[in-house]
C-alpha cells in the first residue's frame, strides 16, 4: 500500500472581491501507484466530509487497484464543519437569542462570555430535561469564508495542474469525482477548464449555487445544524464574502449568480469550446436538496449540445443495501463502489494530449452585464471579471 504525500501550491486569489494582490496557498494529498502512474483520479468531498479520512482511504485504494495517481484537494473552505472549523462568532442577533432563552426559563444573563452563557443555560435545560436551539456563524479553517464554487473550483483545476507537471502524469487522463458539492465543484471545474479533464463521477450534484450556502443568514436559513451541547443545538451559519445588499462590491447578483450555474445559456457557452469530457451523474428520483429536476434539465441541456453525458436517477426499488442504501440525498453509496461502476463506462473514452495549461487556453464567460476570463497562460490560472462594453 503506497502512503499519502502533501503537498502544497500556489493558487488563484479571489480577483471577484478585488483581491488580485493577495496571494493564496493550500495543499493536496496525493497517493501515487507502484509502477508509473497511468492517469489521474481527483477525489472532490462535498459538506460534511471534511473531517474524516475517507478521501484519504479513497485515494490510496484507487491508486493501489488501477495504477493512478489519487488526490484530494483542501479547497477554499473545506474546513467548514464544527470539527475543524477556527472559531464559532456569536452576533448580536445570536446573542439576543440567548439572552431571550435565559429570560424564557427565569434565568438571570450569567456567564463572563457568550460561551461561558451558553454552558450555564445547557446546564439548566439538563436539569429540567428540556432542550433548546441557538443560531452562530461557523468561521472555517484558515480563516476562510465561503466563496460559493469559482475558487473551489479553481484549487481543483490549479491543483491538477502542479501534480500533472510535478510527478509526469499523463494530462490527457484526469478524472474528476465527487458527491453534492464535490460533485458541483467538478462540473464548474470543466466548465472553466473545458479541455483539460477526461471525465466527471457526479453523485447528487447540484445544477445551480444553493443560496443557503451563501447568504443564508439573511434568509435566515442555517447551513448546518449540529448539536454543540447536550442540550443546545447551534444553527450554524457560514462565514460568507457574499450580501445580497445591492449596489455593493460584494453584492451577490445576477453576474455573480450565472457564472456559477449550468443554465442553458451558460451551457451554450461552455459547448462552444467543444469539451471533451464524459460526463457520468448518478441522482435520487426525489432529492430535495439537489433538486433533481434541476439536474434532469442540466443534462438534457448538456446532450442538445452534443456533449458525452451518461445520467442515472435511481428510485426505491433500486435500494440494495450495498450499492444504494438509501433515496435521499447522496444515497449513502460508497464513492468507492461509484468509481468502480463509473470507470467501467469510459474505457474507450479519451480526449486530446494537451490540456488547457499546455495550450494557454482563455476561457470566458458573459454573465449577465460582466465578462468572467480564466487564462491559462500563467500558473495558477488567472481569473478577472470586466464589465461589458455598451454597444
Amino acid at each position: 500500500m503506497s502512503t499519502l504525500e502533501k503537498v502544497s501550491f500556489s493558487t488563484t486569489p479571489d480577483f471577484e472581491l478585488g483581491f488580485e494582490h493577495c496571494p493564496r496557498q493550500t495543499d493536496y494529498l496525493i497517493a501515487q501507484p507502484k509502477e508509473r502512474a497511468k492517469g489521474l483520479v481527483v477525489y472532490i468531498p462535498g459538506f460534511g466530509d471534511d473531517a474524516g479520512t475517507y478521501r484519504e482511504k479513497f485515494c490510496l485504494k484507487v491508486a493501489e487497484k488501477y495504477d493512478l495517481a489519487a488526490m484530494t484537494v483542501d479547497y477554499h473552505c473545506f474546513y467548514s464543519r464544527p470539527e475543524v472549523h477556527s472559531a464559532t462568532v456569536y452576533e448580536a442577533e445570536d446573542v439576543a437569542l440567548i439572552e431571550k432563552l435565559f429570560l424564557a426559563h427565569n434565568l438571570p444573563f450569567a456567564g463572563d462570555t457568550i460561551e461561558e452563557g451558553v454552558e450555564i443555560l445547557n446546564k439548566h435545560l439538563a436539569n429540567h430535561n428540556q432542550k433548546a436551539s441557538i443560531t452562530a456563524t461557523l468561521i472555517p479553517g484558515k480563516d476562510e469564508y465561503q466563496n460559493a464554487g469559482v475558487l473551489q473550483a479553481l484549487d481543483i483545476i490549479n491543483a491538477v495542474a502542479h501534480a500533472i507537471k510535478k510527478y509526469s502524469i499523463p494530462a490527457e487522463n484526469v478524472i474528476l469525482i465527487g458527491s453534492s458539492y464535490g460533485g458541483y465543484i467538478a462540473n464548474l471545474a470543466t466548465k472553466f477548464a473545458p479541455k483539460t479533464f477526461r471525465a466527471v463521477f457526479d453523485n447528487s450534484s447540484w445544477a445551480q449555487p444553493h443560496f443557503t450556502y451563501i447568504v443564508g443568514r439573511e434568509y435566515g436559513y442555517p447551513e448546518l445544524i449540529h448539536k454543540t451541547h447536550s442540550h443546545i443545538a447551534t444553527k450554524f451559519f457560514l462565514r460568507t464574502a457574499w450580501t445580497l445588499k445591492k449596489g455593493l462590491p460584494n453584492t451577490f447578483d445576477g453576474k455573480r449568480f450565472y457564472v456559477r450555474t449550468f443554465s442553458e445559456d451558460q451551457l451554450g457557452q461552455f459547448s462552444n469550446y467543444e469539451p471533451e469530457t464524459y460526463y457520468y451523474f448518478i441522482h435520487a428520483e426525489k432529492d430535495k436538496l439537489a433538486l433533481t429536476e434541476h439536474k434532469i434539465q442540466m443534462a438534457t441541456y448538456m446532450i442538445q449540445r452534443e456533449m458525452n453525458v451518461h445520467m442515472e436517477v435511481m428510485e426505491a426499488a433500486d435500494i440494495d443495501g450495498q450499492y444504494i442504501k438509501t433515496i435521499e440525498h447522496g444515497m449513502n453509496l460508497s464513492m468507492l463502489t461509484f468509481f468502480d461502476k463509473a470507470f467501467a463506462h469510459i474505457n474507450d473514452h479519451t480526449i486530446s494530449l494537451e490540456n488547457d495549461f499546455m495550450n494557454g487556453s482563455l476561457v470566458g464567460y458573459d454573465s449577465g452585464d460582466h465578462r468572467y476570463e480564466f487564462d491559462f497562460s500563467t500558473f495558477p490560472v488567472t481569473g478577472r471579471v470586466t464589465q461589458k462594453a455598451v454597444a
